[in-house]
């Protein structure tokens, strides 16, 4: 082959190869940030079947002893251990989130930083708190722990922190 035929099939790779670049697609993009900052603990909570926290909260009778997903803004956090949240309910009274009980200690906690909208799947009651129960969830950081409040047991916790 002379060198003029060598010259000519170099250039034709260095074309396709130039072109076979140009033709692939572009990178995908990230994923929405939001959706990257999600986060869970404990089991994975269908957002799809929540209700607002305040609805639950106005007549948690029709509810209680059932499993339920209630969605709300995060308004305290156990700063302790990170052992239960509460949800803002629009009202005086807040749905205290618990997180399940081991023989060694808690399924899961959550940081005592944590804020954001969260999605809580779990059993909800309506409990009465004696005065010692009271003056330990005060000590945790609850703003003010009443005697009768409606907690979920949670099975598990998914929120969408602050930015």
């Amino acid at each position: 082959m002379s060198t003029l035929g060598r010259l000519c099939s170099l250039s034709a790779l260095f074309c396709f190869a130039v072109l076979a670049g140009a033709c692939q697609s572009e990178p995908s993009s990230p994923p929405d940030a939001a959706a990257q900052d999600v986060q869970t603990y404990g089991a994975s909570v269908d957002t799809a079947a929540a209700r607002a926290a305040a609805e639950v909260a106005a007549k948690p009778s029709r509810l209680a002893d059932t499993t339920v997903t209630v969605q709300g803004r995060i308004s305290t956090v156990c700063q302790k251990k990170g052992c239960w949240l509460a949800l803002d309910t629009g009202t005086a009274m807040p749905i205290r989130v618990l997180v399940p009980r081991t023989d060694d200690g808690y399924e899961f906690t959550v940081p005592t930083t944590l804020a954001g909208e969260a999605t809580v799947t779990g059993t909800l009651r309506t409990v009465e708190l004696d005065s010692a129960t009271q003056n330990h969830l005060a000590e945790d950081g609850a703003s003010s722990a009443r005697a009768r409040e409606v907690q979920i047991a949670a099975t598990g916790i998914r929120v969408v922190p602050d930015a």
